[in-house]
């Protein structure tokens, strides 16, 4: 029996089924404008009351074209709408108007809140204002969140579910996301990028963790949306000088008018002579002889990274959209290694090492997206063009000498070149106020090309690898969504075919691999009180190895530590339930989720000892399968006068089995962040703590904390902001690594820079557009924007 065809057909069969049914409720539909400029305005909130008990018995939200529309059921009502910017528009429902149960109140035009300055500073706000919106939360963020942020990577960290490790590095529940700047991919992913460019810049920040099929995406997104809402010219500078040496700086400015809008960026970052440190140690027996050896490394890295982006977007009409972006990154990252590794057997031995190597990235991507909405306004089309280039270098010299041996020399040169094309259509049908259903496809071409030498003074080997690969993915997807009784209900499913090619230049060898995975989706979301979320979700995933995990050349310039890939891998799939609770108060807010995640064929690297030549061998393998258990918990609290205190905490515990493997793991990461809010200062004190964790059968990895202390004030008369950053890993920012194998035990030990002091300024200008004056009294609805 195949069940994928059989689950496919009654999805199907259901979703037609929802389509053709008919819906006896009357239905109002309109468009919210700007009165001043004749803009559309996004979330405006759309109320039908019940005049005789004074209640809101139906609700919606206007759409990023200033379009809405409501089902309610004859009766005594009005419909209010308003935002929190704007005043409030109320009016009666005339059911003499309505045509075959349907009125169109065509453009509603709202007037701007008229602000009124005093002399005293008295600023009633939230610093977050929390939106649970289908499938996603939304984090309207204040000034004194930005403030004491500085950048954007620091105000991520504050955003639950969200960490951001002392790199910058970003994941949302444990996972790297998709980052997205106005809902178009960014390479803003890349953690250099977002420690680069200031916070101010942001508005609101949209957390999708299990993004709907329509969304053709399988990782989490951080959608960050830029404050686009004054008109004319606006823009932004930030500077920043660093200990240990490090200068960085950004710059961005958006132009708004009334059909066209658009933002750049620009970032560097130069550090200079960063040290570190690493030891390592591996204890091998073989015929009850113990062999150990200890390698000590003093490393010292200078890096250049620069970022740019230029995103467009142009509305001819009220029908239609036409936007897109350009994004490049580029870095330079150069490492020197000095070291000593002494062996410890029947003879003793010494030997110094040199290590230089040289990185080089640079990446540019653009995107081009048309929507269209037809004259039923029910129904929208969306094609969406998206290609990126990627070209890696890495060059490596490494240099061995002993007293026995004289002096041994390894060179090493690695280049990656790709092509990713992707092509995503589908039309949506809008069913009611709720409801669509999405049927759409997607094609995915990925060529890389990777050129590898190397040469040792060991028998004078020297090797050339050349490898084309190729992975054409064909995906349709359909998806369904509605709401019945205060319950949000979302249906979906993707189909992928995965074809993939290698291809050895040099002998004409090659490897295929064909695959096609049924990826099923459900979501159940339930609304109760004012505030208060429950959710229950199940989604597949499918994770493909790329050229690094499946090429099998080995260009190690240290012989005795050795990474290979394999050809014969196979996709890794996963199965996820999660479970979601939130809940927010006047003054704060819960989130906590219980997830359990089903693995097969798990892709990881398995490191083995060769006691025939005296090496350790990586190569990635499909060990087996898993069952994991995680809680991902977020407390904020929001204080009116002076404090916010966010506390996280991410954990999950799983066992891996298949083959001679059956073994635990464990993580744990926790965090306390508070923001006091003086007469003239932000203050941030936060910790970091990780306990001993065990990443996978074979590796450990030591507790590790650290403290980060920030200060911030408004300078340049309110248009600037000056920030001072301290993050001190006290605990030596120890990572401690072990490796248990069947024949050896290895243990390294990285320690990277103490201590890290960063002074940034921030300025803000605006030409034909005028910022707010946040010393004189403003009292806003919801945030300060």
């Amino acid at each position: 029996m195949d069940y994928k065809k059989i689950f496919f057909f009654s999805l199907f069969f259901l979703c037609v089924t929802i389509m053709s049914s008919q819906d006896n409720k009357y239905e109002i539909i309109g468009k919210v404008i700007d009165v001043n400029n004749n803009t559309s305005i996004e979330g405006a909130n759309i109320f039908i009351i019940n005049l005789k008990k004074n209640l809101v018995v139906h609700k919606t939200k206007s759409d990023s074209a200033g379009n809405f529309q409501i089902s309610l059921d004859k009766g005594n009502y009005n419909i209010s709408i308003g935002h929190v910017d704007y005043e409030v528009t109320l009016m009666p429902i005339d059911f003499s108007k309505f045509k075959n149960n349907s009125l169109n109140l065509n453009d509603i035009f709202l007037e701007p809140i008229k602000i009124n300055e005093l002399d005293e500073v008295v600023i009633v706000s939230k610093d977050f204002r929390i939106e649970n919106r289908n499938n996603k939360r939304i984090y309207h963020i204040g000034n004194t969140l930005k403030d004491v942020a500085g950048s954007m990577s620091n105000l991520l960290s504050y955003i639950p579910s969200v960490s951001v490790d002392i790199d910058g590095t970003v994941q949302l529940r444990g996972k790297e996301p998709i980052v997205q700047i106005n809902g178009r991919n960014s390479n803003l992913s890349k953690s250099e990028a977002l420690q680069m460019l200031p916070s101010d810049m942001i508005k609101r920040i949209e957390v999708i963790t299990r993004p709907s099929v329509k969304e053709g995406e399988t990782e989490p997104i951080i959608n960050i949306i830029t404050d686009r809402k004054r008109r004319g010219t606006i823009g932004g500078v930030n500077f920043a000088i660093g200990l240990p040496s490090t200068i960085k700086g950004g710059l961005h400015l958006a132009l708004n008018k009334e059909k066209i809008n658009g933002y750049g960026l620009y970032g560097i970052n130069n550090q200079n002579n960063i040290p570190s440190s690493k030891e390592e140690s591996i204890r091998t027996v073989d015929n009850n002889v113990e062999t150990v050896e200890t390698e000590t490394n003093d490393n010292n890295t200078s890096s250049t990274n620069q970022f740019g982006e230029l995103q467009y977007e142009y509305v001819p009409n009220d029908k239609s959209e036409l936007a897109g972006n350009v994004s490049v990154f580029n870095s330079n990252n150069m490492l020197s290694i000095k070291g000593e590794r002494n062996m410890f057997s029947e003879n003793f031995e010494q030997i110094d090492q040199l290590n230089d190597t040289e990185n080089k990235l640079f990446s540019i991507s653009t995107e081009t997206e048309f929507e269209h909405q037809f004259n039923s306004e029910k129904e929208q089309l969306k094609i969406e063009l998206e290609y990126e280039f990627e070209s890696r270098k890495n060059s490596e010299m490494f240099l061995e000498s002993s007293l026995s041996d004289g002096d041994l020399n390894t060179n090493s040169f690695d280049r990656l070149r790709s092509n990713e094309i992707e092509l995503k259509t589908r039309y949506d049908w809008t069913l009611n106020n709720e409801g669509y259903f999405s049927l759409g496809y997607r094609f995915d071409l990925s060529t890389l090309n990777q050129e590898q030498f190397f040469s040792s003074d060991v028998n004078n080997i020297s090797a050339e690898n050349n490898i084309d690969f190729t992975q054409t993915d064909n995906t349709i997807y359909a998806d369904y969504s509605n709401v019945y009784k205060k319950i949000y209900y979302n249906i979906g499913f993707r189909f992928v075919n995965t074809e993939r090619k290698l291809i050895d230049e040099d002998t004409n060898e090659s490897s295929k691999k064909s695959f096609s995975n049924l990826l099923p989706q459900i979501n159940l979301e339930y609304e109760y009180g004012d505030s208060n979320e429950i959710s229950l979700n199940y989604y597949s995933l499918l994770r493909q190895p790329r050229l690094n995990y499946l090429n099998s050349f080995n260009t190690s310039v240290d012989l005795q530590r050795i990474r290979v890939g394999n050809s014969e891998l196979k996709p890794q799939s996963s199965q996820t339930i999660e479970l979601e609770l939130f809940n927010e108060f006047e003054n704060s807010s819960i989130s906590t989720t219980f997830s359990t995640n089903f693995v097969k064929d798990i892709i990881q690297n398995v490191s083995v000892f060769d006691t025939e030549n005296n090496i350790t061998v990586t190569r990635p393998e499909n060990i087996g399968k898993s069952t994991t258990f995680g809680i991902d918990f977020s407390y904020s609290l929001n204080s009116p006068k002076w404090l916010n205190t966010i506390v996280k905490l991410n954990g999950r515990y799983g066992n891996i089995s298949g083959g001679t493997i059956d073994d635990d793991f464990y993580r744990l990461n926790s965090s306390i962040t508070n923001i006091v809010r003086l007469k003239s200062y932000k203050l941030e004190l936060s910790w970091f703590f990780s306990p001993k964790n065990k990443i996978n059968f074979q590796t450990f990895q030591s507790s590790n904390q650290y403290f980060k202390l920030g200060l911030s004030r408004r300078v340049l008369k309110n248009r600037g902001n000056l920030v001072l950053s301290v993050l001190d890993p006290f605990n030596s920012a120890r990572i401690i690594q072990n490796i248990d194998g069947q024949n050896f035990d290895y243990r390294s030990v990285i320690r990277p820079n103490q201590r890290r002091v960063f002074l940034s300024l921030f300025w803000r200008f605006s030409v034909k557009s005028r910022f707010r004056n946040t010393d004189k009294q403003v009292k806003e609805k919801g945030i300060l924007q």
